[in-house]
């Protein structure tokens, strides 16, 4: 699976009054109408019941420059200090990413040793010159806009 190219994506949310993030870059679009997205959890993660519980999340795009927090984030279950902030929706949000989207939880389906997360977005704020972090052959790259 490594041969294959990914954005790379931080899912927050709140459990307990405290801000979660987990790196992710099983991504993918599935529907216009409604507007649903999905992404998978390994079952083994000890945040895999945070995000399994949470009625609703954030899907943050990280921009070109934020591998550091793209290796945080896959290390810690905490958001790292200084980094994220509160979107309009009340979730925590990864400050800089290229694109966030609000999401309810709409579905969850097993799917292996990891479980799939569907998402109805609710809505969408970009950040047009944060570029794209990527993913491909375990190495963290990067995209700049009209690439």
């Amino acid at each position: 699976m490594s041969r294959y190219p990914t954005g790379v994506t931080v899912v927050t949310a709140y459990h307990d009054g405290k801000a979660y993030g987990i790196t992710a870059n099983s991504f993918a679009s599935v529907s216009l109408e409604p507007p649903l997205v999905l992404w998978s959890v390994v079952k083994a993660a000890e945040r895999a019941n945070v995000f399994l519980a949470a009625k609703s999340y954030a899907i943050c795009f990280l921009g070109k420059e934020q591998a550091d927090i793209a290796k945080f984030c896959a290390e810690n279950e905490c958001l790292p200090d200084g980094k994220w902030s509160e979107n309009r929706y009340g979730f925590p949000v990864i400050d800089g990413a290229g694109a966030v989207l609000a999401c309810r939880q709409h579905a969850v389906y097993p799917g292996g040793d990891h479980d799939i997360i569907v998402g109805e977005v609710m809505g969408i704020s970009v950040n047009e010159g944060a570029g794209a972090l990527t993913f491909h052959r375990s190495q963290y790259g990067q995209l700049d806009q009209g690439e």
